[in-house]
């Protein structure tokens, strides 16, 4: 084990090794020490959070391990419903990740830090401990606590003693597990775990992940997750509708075109024992055939189009233009572009001191490391570089997440939110800088990081830039980008206004970003090298001899300061800006100290980017 590690590294170590293997005495002594360290419990939350947090992912959600639960969150002579109750107690004081965890008390509380032995399954746990039941208390693990309630669903073919009262409730869709998600405050639905959810209903998810039960107990049943930011209606039948953003569908039943989800476009028609994935929006709508059979009909039938049917691993993409009636394009299906089973919180970053004297060695002109705010009516991150005056003022409404000892700011979740700079940098233009920070995605999106964009607008209200960092999706909706990789940090450099093409400024990382996983992101320049730095590897480079314009505006979280065209949605930390380009050691050596591994290959292997082969 790696001594330089963070204690807490050490205790999500032990935690995974703990579901395939037996720990020796000394290991279980030393988990039961970090549990109770100082952020020791929420982080072995936030871990479990990620292995159970769907109710088919993770050997956690099962019998042996909802049995533990039972006796962690109640006391063993209490009845079945008080421990529901028990148990959605103790997972519901999570449900911000900003709260201060706190120890239960009464029937919440576990009464004592023996060992819960259960019976051994194969590839499941030999023993559970305490310290489960503890930091179960302190987050949210949905599906945990659906477990203990919730008796085991019978396949609806071979169950049919349900009177007409029963099926219709059965009918109506519930939430059954989610990780730590953000529901709209304006009045919409919270669901809350395991409570039917009424036909009109409106859900709107800002972040996270809810997985929805609909049809249960019929032959219509599936499973439904929706990934935040997306909104989903309950239609009189039960159905879902998706109003926009991504989920995916899995349906449990037998037949055909068993489950319906309403879009824009049209109905689409799943089959029994099928999956699928769909994104919608306004006027466009993908559907992604993982496995099974599933047909689109059409909302207008003048269009003169009849049903598509997908083959399994197809997809299609309706667009409906104005005028032109509706456009189909078939492609390739990716499960990768959907929801993911990690948590927001899954990947910590406790960054402390030795991180930020690697940084300030360096010599940083602009550094923002959002441990708090300034100032009162404009409040401001300081910058802790050389360069005077350049504070972050906040935009909108950042969100912000605690991880240790470490604060990051979160975007994307409010309708506005990000950081810029009143006065312009640099002075003179540069041949050589670097902008370096942590990005952690929310999910696969066109999202603007960082860039940098002159100071007075275009008439059209846009704002001309000379930097770009961002992350990027499969693009249907920008021509230009059309045939550019999907899901990959980009990075643009140009000078402000010169009519360049993409291809002569752009380059994409050659491997894809992931959701949710913390990632140290460089974009350099050294003379005429145009470089994108991921992880400590070189993943682009290209020939471009531009120069970064001077006295140009710097943006955090969205492309342009007045609008939340192209925002990002994740989490951002240590921005750090040089008037230089830092060495690819003095990268290594700043994530390094922030305790991660760099990653494998350095500079082999590495694809050069040229106008000829973009």
């Amino acid at each position: 084990m790696n001594t330089d590690n963070h204690p807490l590294q050490t205790l999500r170590t032990l935690i995974v090794k703990s579901q395939s293997e037996s720990l020796s005495e000394s290991e279980i002594a030393e988990l039961n020490e970090l549990i109770c360290s100082e952020g020791g419990a929420p982080e072995a939350a936030a871990l479990i959070d990620q292995l159970c947090a769907f109710s088919d992912s993770g050997r956690l959600d099962s019998l042996p391990m909802a049995e533990v639960l039972s006796e962690a969150f109640s006391h063993p002579q209490t009845p079945k419903h008080e421990q529901r109750r028990a148990g959605l107690s103790a997972t519901s004081i999570a449900t911000s990740p900003h709260k201060t965890p706190k120890t239960l008390s009464g029937a919440d509380a576990v009464s004592s830090p023996e060992q819960v032995s259960v019976s051994r399954s194969p590839g499941g746990w030999t023993k559970a401990y305490w310290w489960v039941g503890l930091a179960a208390s302190h987050l949210l693990i949905a599906s945990l606590a659906w477990s203990l309630a919730k008796p085991s669903p019978r396949h609806p073919s071979f169950d049919n003693r349900f009177s007409a009262e029963q099926t219709v409730q059965a009918k109506l869709p519930q939430l059954v597990s989610m990780t730590a998600c953000v529901w709209s405050s304006t009045g919409d639905l919270v669901p809350t775990i395991g409570e039917p959810i009424e036909s009109g209903e409106v859900l709107k998810l800002v972040e996270g992940i809810a997985e929805l039960r609909i049809g249960e107990g019929t032959p219509g049943e599936a499973l439904v997750r929706i990934e935040g930011p997306a909104s989903v209606s309950i239609g009189a039948d039960g159905q879902i509708g998706l109003l926009n953003g991504s989920m995916t569908a899995k349906s449990l039943g037998t037949g055909s075109r068993n489950v319906t989800v309403n879009t824009t476009i049209g109905k689409i028609l799943v089959d029994g024992q099928s999956s699928i994935g769909l994104v919608s929006s306004d006027s466009e709508t993908e559907v992604h055939l993982f496995t099974g059979r599933v047909s689109v009909e059409l909302n207008q039938a003048d269009f003169g189009l009849s049903n598509i049917y997908l083959e399994e691993g197809e997809a299609v993409r309706l667009s409906l233009t104005s005028g032109a009636g509706v456009s189909v394009v078939k492609f390739e299906a990716s499960e990768a572009n959907f929801v993911s089973a990690r948590s927001p919180g899954f990947d910590p970053l406790d960054l402390g001191k030795k991180y930020v004297d690697a940084v300030l060695d360096s010599q940083p002109s602009i550094y923002w490391r959002f441990e708090e705010l300034k100032g009162e009516f404009s409040e401001f991150v300081e910058n802790q570089g050389s360069a005077p005056g350049m504070n972050a003022i906040v935009v909108g409404n950042p969100g912000w997440r605690k991880y240790g000892g470490n604060r990051v700011a979160e975007f994307g979740t409010s309708r506005s939110s990000a950081f810029r700079c009143v006065e312009p940098w640099p002075e003179k233009p540069l041949d050589n800088y670097t902008v370096e920070m942590w990005v952690k995605p929310q999910l696969f999106h066109h999202g603007e990081v960082f860039c940098m964009h002159g100071v007075e607008s275009l008439a059209d209200g846009r704002y001309q830039h000379t930097m770009m960092l961002e992350t990027t999706a499969q693009h249907y909706f920008t021509h230009r980008l059309s045939d550019s990789p999907a899901n990959r940090f980009r990075f643009v450099h140009r000078r402000l206004g010169a009519p360049q093409p993409i291809s002569a400024t752009s380059l994409f990382a050659d491997g894809q970003y992931q959701a949710r996983v913390w990632q140290h992101v460089v974009a350099a320049k050294k003379e005429d090298r145009q470089m994108l730095w991921v992880n400590g590897q070189l993943a682009a480079e290209r020939n471009n001899p531009v120069p970064l314009d001077e006295k140009v505006q710097i943006l955090v979280g969205q492309v342009y300061p007045d609008s939340l065209y192209r925002r990002f949605v994740g989490q951002i930390d240590e921005v750090a800006i040089y008037d230089r380009c830092l060495t690819a050691a003095e990268l290594r050596k700043h994530i390094k100290a922030a305790g991660r591994s760099v990653a494998p290959g350095g500079d082999a292997g590495l694809k050069v980017v040229t106008p000829e082969s973009n």
